[in-house]
């Protein structure tokens, strides 16, 4: 049985790719880190890959990447 791909499941390793729009590239990151401590909401730390990848990884909620999923606003690839 096939893995669906869900937020709630988002482990260490897993890709996001969100989608550019208005002729930007989509920006593809991987999960470093999981937040599933219960004083606040679950989240995730997505390291992005490209030219400033020097950068730190960015924080996302459960619920905020819930939203872009639904609206096709992102892709999910569990490693």
């Amino acid at each position: 049985m096939a893995i669906r791909c869900q937020v709630n499941n988002l482990r260490c390793g897993d890709i996001v790719v969100m989608h550019g729009s208005h002729g930007c590239a989509d920006a593809t990151g991987y999960v470093v880190d999981t937040n599933p401590d219960t004083w606040d909401d679950p989240a995730v730390l997505i390291q992005f890959m490209g030219p400033d990848t020097d950068r730190m990884p960015l924080h996302y909620y459960h619920h905020e990447l819930d939203d872009y999923l639904e609206s096709g606003e992102i892709r999910i690839q569990h490693a």
